[in-house]
């Protein structure tokens, strides 16, 4: 009785749902075409994937980008700007959070230049050559991040939030000149913090608060708990995630930011630290069942294959 009853209101429901032009409650399986649509109905126009050619091309510097414009405001763009601010920020990263597979899979915005295009692809072309990440095309997939311009600078989630998350890339975090701006917003993605905010950062710099601009203090304050992530390894001054000295500082001439342990660069945006690939591997490649990387492909951590160690060209 209460099968038939069942059947009855499912029944009813579903031609109620015909005449109202409602969806039905066995929806078709959505096409990458239905996919995309729906981020242009949100004013969000998408270009598609980028091509093997724009993975391939050079991001050395050509004639016309000699005098290429680094600066916002007045002053120099060193680093990725942001993550978002979430509640979550001083939670403790999960495996919940990082990304299936190793895969991320992106749509990208159609206001890119092609020029921009070839600098987010070598971007995400050093992930796919270093590490066993690999950034691809949306299909249907429910988690997914969106590449876009949102004029509020570089910024990012932290790790896999569930479903579609931005990741902000406005002209001035895409320039040949500091490639490390991509990389970095897209380890963010990746489900890594700011390494000046780790718990034991004291140790290794000193904070000056006074000179920090006061809507940008949280980007500076430590993080409660060790991430999967960050978690036994020593603190690197040279990774992407690093801060620059000048870091949002009201007076630039005044460092925010000074290290306690000898005189080291921070804040640079060329390329991978060592320890960078260190964590990635570890965190992704380990985790996934894959060891590493050899000519961009990924091995296989059991089997017939050695392990690999670990190296940076950079």
């Amino acid at each position: 009785m209460i099968a038939v009853a069942l059947f009855k209101v499912l029944a009813l429901s579903a031609m109620a749902s015909v005449r109202l032009g409602f969806v039905s409650l066995f929806p078709e399986k959505p096409s990458f075409k239905n996919a995309t649509e729906v981020d242009v109905q949100d004013d969000f126009e998408t270009e598609k994937p980028f091509t093997e050619e724009e993975f391939e091309s050079s991001i050395l510097k050509k004639d016309y980008e000699l005098n290429e414009v680094s600066e916002r405001d007045g002053r120099r763009v060193q680093c990725g700007n942001d993550v978002t601010l979430m509640s979550r920020k001083n939670v403790l990263f999960t495996s919940s959070q990082r990304w299936p597979n190793a895969q991320i899979p992106y749509v990208i915005s159609a206001s890119y230049t092609s020029r921009q295009r070839e600098i987010i692809a070598s971007a995400m072309k050093a992930y796919h050559t270093h590490t066993c990440i690999r950034f691809v095309p949306r299909t249907v997939e429910k988690n997914y991040i969106r590449i876009l311009k949102t004029g509020q600078g570089c910024w990012s989630d932290v790790g896999m939030t569930g479903g579609r998350q931005k990741v902000s890339l406005d002209d001035h975090c895409v320039l040949y000149s500091r490639p490390g701006l991509v990389m970095h917003e897209l380890m963010h993605v990746l489900g890594f913090y700011h390494e000046h905010q780790r718990p034991d950062r004291d140790k290794y710099v000193s904070i000056n608060f006074d000179n920090i601009e006061g809507r940008n203090k949280d980007y500076f304050q430590k993080t409660k708990m060790w991430d999967l992530a960050t978690a036994r390894f020593s603190y690197d001054y040279a990774s992407l995630m690093h801060y620059p000295s000048d870091a949002f500082a009201k007076d630039p001439t005044i460092p925010v930011i000074k290290p306690l342990r000898g005189k080291p660069a921070l804040g640079q945006r060329k390329a991978f630290s060592p320890l960078d690939l260190k964590k990635l591997n570890r965190f992704y490649c380990k985790a996934s069942g894959l060891y590493g990387y050899n000519g961009g492909k990924p091995i296989k951590r059991w089997g017939f294959y050695r392990p690999v160690k670990f190296y940076s060209k950079f």
